[in-house]
C-alpha cells in the first residue's frame, strides 16, 4: 500500500509525538553531592513536561529492595507525567538493603547519616531543575516509611509532607545496633516501645534541636494484619505527629479512600491523617491520588 507524501508526513509526525510523549525514563545520577553514609545509588524520573518550579517526591524502598523496584511499586511516575513533578529513587545496599533509622548520625539534623545523603539528593535536584523548595515530599514503604518519619523529624525545613506505609515513629529504632528484621533488638517493629505522645513528640523534636519553623505534615497508613511491623505502630506514629503538629483526633471516615480503609482525621485534615486498613498486611496498596491531594499536588 502506498501513501501520499502528505499522509506519510502526518503519520511520521504523530509517531514522533508518541515517541516523545513516552521518552522519560528512570536515569542514574552519578554524583549528587556529599554522600557521607555511602548510599549506593540515586536514580531520578524527570517527565518530559515539567511544571514551572517542579515539586519533588523522594521515594524510599523497603528492606531488601532498590530504587528501581520502588519505582515500579506505585503509579507515581504516570502522575508525574500528568502533573510535572520529579521523582527521586535512591538505593541502599547496607544492612540487607534497609535504611539506617537507628544511628546517632541519621537521627540528627546534618549528622552525616543516610538522612543527610538523601537530603543532598533533594538539594541537587532542586538546584538542577529549578525545583520548588516549598514542595518537597517523601514517601516510602516499610523501611522506606521508617526513613520517611526520620526525614520528617530531622529535616522539617526540607520536607513539606510525608507518606508512611507500614512505618514506625521517628527515633523508634534508636538503641538498636541495626534497623533491619535481622537485628538482635526488634523491640521497635514489634511495638514494644510504648511512649506517650509527649515523649514521642520530644524524640522527634530532638532530631533537630532548637528548630522553630514549620513541621512536616504526615499521612500514615497501616494494615491491621501487619505482623512484620505491627499494627499498634500506627497509633504510635499518630501519637508522635499529633503532638509535634499540635492537632487532635477529630473523626473517623469509614471506607475511605477505598473499601475497608478508615481515614482517621486530625485537626482540619491539612496536617495529619491516619489510615487503618482492615485485614491489610505489610505495605498496603499505595493510594496515589489520596497522597497527592494531601501533598497539594492535585
Amino acid at each position: 500500500m502506498l501513501f501520499s507524501p502528505s499522509i506519510l508526513r502526518s503519520f511520521l509526525t504523530v509517531l514522533g509525538l508518541c515517541t516523545q510523549a513516552n521518552a522519560a525514563s528512570l536515569q542514574t545520577v552519578p554524583n549528587w553531592g556529599d554522600n557521607p553514609s555511602g548510599i549506593a545509588q540515586m536514580q531520578i524520573y524527570v517527565p518530559d513536561k515539567l511544571s514551572a518550579k517542579p515539586p519533588i517526591i523522594l521515594g524510599l524502598h523497603p528492606c531488601g529492595g532498590t530504587g528501581q523496584q520502588y519505582y515500579g511499586m506505585t503509579k507515581l511516575p504516570s502522575y508525574a507525567d500528568r502533573l510535572g513533578f520529579i521523582l527521586i529513587y535512591p538505593s541502599t545496599t547496607k544492612e540487607t538493603r534497609c535504611w539506617d533509622c537507628h544511628s546517632n548520625v541519621t537521627l540528627i539534623h546534618d549528622g552525616g547519616g543516610d538522612s543527610t545523603g538523601l537530603v543532598n539528593m533533594v538539594k541537587y535536584t532542586l538546584k538542577k531543575y529549578n525545583g520548588d523548595p516549598t514542595k518537597v515530599f517523601a514517601v516510602g514503604g516499610s523501611s522506606g516509611a521508617m526513613m520517611t518519619n526520620v526525614l520528617a523529624a530531622t529535616y522539617p525545613d526540607v520536607f513539606n509532607a510525608g507518606a508512611s506505609w507500614s512505618g514506625v515513629p521517628a527515633g523508634c529504632w534508636y538503641g538498636s545496633p541495626i534497623s533491619t528484621p535481622t537485628s538482635p533488638d526488634v523491640s521497635c517493629p514489634m511495638g514494644k516501645k510504648t511512649y506517650n505522645a509527649q515523649q514521642w513528640g520530644d524524640i522527634a523534636r530532638n532530631c533537630y534541636p532548637g528548630y522553630q519553623g514549620n513541621r512536616t505534615r504526615m499521612l500514615i497508613a497501616h494494615g491491621t494484619q501487619d505482623f512484620a511491623v505491627v499494627y499498634s505502630l500506627l497509633a504510635q506514629q499518630l501519637a508522635q505527629w499529633s503532638n509535634v503538629l499540635n492537632v487532635s483526633f477529630i473523626k473517623n471516615i469509614t471506607n475511605t479512600p477505598v473499601q475497608s480503609w478508615t481515614d482517621m482525621v486530625y485537626g482540619d485534615g491539612t496536617k495529619l491523617h491516619g489510615y487503618s486498613i482492615q485485614g491489610g498486611g505489610h505495605i498496603p496498596p499505595f493510594q496515589e491520588e489520596t497522597v497527592l491531594k494531601f501533598f497539594g499536588l492535585m
